[in-house]
């Protein structure tokens, strides 16, 4: 049997199962409200034929009966809907009550839309579900009856509490660990925030940096590579040593172990510039920068083991596989020293005794007792060497603890006699003896007193008054009459050794006149003059020191290094280009003492503004001979930063 009925809005006809009676349904037509009637049935007992009156009265009690029936349906069914009104296009329809706070989507313009919770949603049939859960969504369990889950829970407010009495709850404090992290979690994340834009930041500095490292390499080796041999500077080699040395001490101060290996292969580069430059006192004034700087990789057993440094001595406990070259500072430094160890002995006295200072001030005075004698020095001046290095290691040594110089001491004591047969004299074992006051040393020149006065007898007295600090006495005794060499020598030591090196300096530049034009004074003399005039701020002295320096090549590298130890003591201030020597107009007359002193230019300025663009724009306004040199300066410059 099936229901047929006519929808009572648009008249539509419908035709549906039994089993659809007294449901509420949307006419497809219109798209109104209708509930599905019930279906009349007619029993099988009913007479067969009744009268015209019968049959009125038995459709006028089915028509009430079906209008009671369907009212009723109508009202309970308008309590279990929702009007919901499309916010799109204003369509209007119903909705089941249990779909309230749902999505659906309007039959009218597609748009999704929310279905609305009315608000006696409370008071609804306890049969409807209240949950925002898909319809056929799954529960994993059923919910006991007065148990209350954290879906449920809601905020108890202020006004409830104080309705409860509960005016005087007392909480309970929150744990010290939970308020530490309440703290630390922010922290941390700041923390990481800031250091991984600190990193990236000082990245793209490091990256602008070494790419000023490589243009000052790159630029140097195009424009003398296209240079006839006979027009290319005379000191091509040096020049290139001076910017790989430069490369060198940048890459080793980022402690990084790629960087390390690049600060290895710079110095190499470096060596093997300066093994190819002919004999001369330039050369071995950059092979002594060379062997000064390759102390920056050395440093402590773990900065060795992270690969930021390498060890200064071979370390036995580790094996090293076949044909693997284990580098260490005393291996570097050795091969390096090798390329000056033919120089004049003044040379590498001076250069010993730099060398043990920068030893001795990174703990590594045993390095310089046990290397440098043996690495730059002849067979026949290592009596000298050895006592001029423990003379260094004793000065440096302020509580006087190390027993090193003492060692040395005891070691030339046992060459007795023939420890004055050795070539130079060796005066500093002598004041080392005395110093010392070593029992049963052996004497090795007289003490002065007729005139005049050996070279080896004042330079060994002269110590000797200096380390009981009676520096105006060993100025005296300096000056005394003797060989020319042997005064500047002496005064050089005053000036050296001394607190205030002034009357030092005075007593050496009388002797200016007199040293010019004299091929027997050691040029190296001189050029320490200027450099410890230069540090001590005295530069219109340094600077005549300097041009009383008669070999072209030291001369220039004389005022390159007044530059360098001028700012050195510098801090905040700027340099001027003033201060560097002008390079000259024929590349053939261009020194590394030109290129040494704009490269210190450009270091100081960029320590001293921090910025890279301008200084950069600066140097690129210089000649075209140092632009390199200036480049790698600023490159320097922002690491000193």
């Amino acid at each position: 049997m099936a229901i047929e009925f006519n929808c009572p809005h648009c008249a539509h006809a419908y035709r549906l199962k039994d089993e659809y009676a007294g449901k509420p349904a949307t006419c497809k037509r219109c798209r109104e409200k209708i509930v599905i009637p019930q279906p009349v049935t007619i029993p099988d007992d009913a007479p067969a034929k009744l009268s015209a009156e019968e049959l009125a009265a038995k459709e006028a009690e089915a028509q009430a009966a079906l209008a009671d029936e369907q009212t009723k349906v109508e009202q309970d069914e308008a309590s279990r809907v929702i009007q919901v009104e499309c916010k799109h296009c204003d369509h209007k329809w119903i909705e089941p009550l249990e779909r309230a706070g749902k999505n659906t989507v309007c039959p009218e313009c597609r748009q999704r839309v929310k279905i609305p919770v009315p608000e006696d949603v409370n008071s609804q049939d306890w049969r409807i579900k209240n949950t925002k859960l898909p319809s056929m969504a799954k529960q994993h369990a059923e919910k006991m009856e007065g148990v209350q889950d954290a879906g449920d829970a809601t905020m108890v407010t202020g006004g409830s509490l104080r309705e409860a009495g509960a005016d005087g709850v007392e909480y309970e404090p929150r744990p010290l660990k939970q308020k530490i992290m309440f703290v630390l979690v922010p922290l941390l994340v700041l923390a990481g925030t800031t250091f991984g834009i600190r990193s990236c930041y000082y990245g793209r500095i490091e990256g602008k940096e070494h790419r000023l490292i490589q243009d000052s390499q790159e630029e140097f080796a195009k424009s003398t590579g296209a240079l006839a041999p006979g027009d290319a500077p005379p000191e091509t080699p040096l020049l290139s040593a001076i910017l790989y040395i430069a490369g060198g001490e940048h890459a080793v101060r980022h402690n990084d172990p790629k960087n390390l290996k690049e600060a290895q292969e710079q110095f190499a580069k470096a060596r093997d510039a300066v093994r190819k430059a002919p004999a001369g006192h330039a050369r071995n004034a950059v092979g002594g920068e060379l062997a000064v700087a390759m102390l920056t990789l050395g440093g402590t057993e773990q900065e060795a083991r992270d690969q930021l440094r390498i060890r200064w001595y071979p370390d036995t406990n580790i094996k090293a596989r076949v044909n693997e070259r284990v580098y260490t500072v005393l291996e570097e430094l050795r091969q390096t020293l090798s390329l000056v160890q033919g120089a004049d002995f003044e040379f590498k006295n001076h250069l010993a005794r730099r060398l043990t200072r920068e030893l001795a001030k990174r703990g590594q005075a045993l390095l310089a007792v046990e290397l440098i004698p043996l690495a730059l020095f002849g067979q026949t001046e290592q009596d000298e060497a050895k006592a001029l290095v423990a003379l260094e290691v004793y000065r440096a040594d302020k509580d006087k603890t190390s027993d090193l110089p003492v060692k040395t001491a005891a070691d030339l004591k046992t060459r007795g006699a023939e420890l004055a047969k050795s070539v130079p004299t060796p005066a500093s074992a002598q004041t080392l003896f005395l110093a010392l006051d070593t029992p049963q040393a052996p004497r090795v020149v007289a003490e002065p007193k007729a005139d005049p006065v050996s070279d080896a007898v004042r330079l060994a007295f002269v110590g000797k008054l200096l380390m009981d600090n009676q520096s105006d006495a060993a100025i005296k005794l300096a000056l005394r009459p003797g060989g020319l060499d042997g005064r500047v020598r002496a005064l050089v030591l005053c000036a050296d050794w001394s607190a205030d090196p002034t009357a030092a300096l005075d007593a050496a530049s009388g002797l200016l006149p007199a040293i010019k034009g004299q091929k027997e004074i050691s040029p190296y003399s001189v050029l320490r003059l200027a450099q410890i005039a230069a540090e001590k701020g005295k530069l219109d002295q340094a600077k005549t020191f300097a041009d009383a320096v008669a070999d072209e090549g030291l001369k220039a590298w004389a005022k390159g290094s007044i530059v360098h130890m001028r700012v050195a003591a510098m801090s905040k201030d700027k340099a001027e280009e003033a201060w560097a020597e002008p390079p000259p107009d024929k590349l053939k007359e261009f020194r590394a003492g030109h290129a040494w002193g704009w490269l210190w230019v450009a270091r100081q300025n960029t320590r001293a503004s921090g910025d890279r663009s301008g200084e950069v724009k600066a140097v690129s306004a210089w000649p075209l001979s140092v632009i390199p040199f200036g480049k790698a300066g600023v490159a320097l410059g922002l690491q000193d930063k």
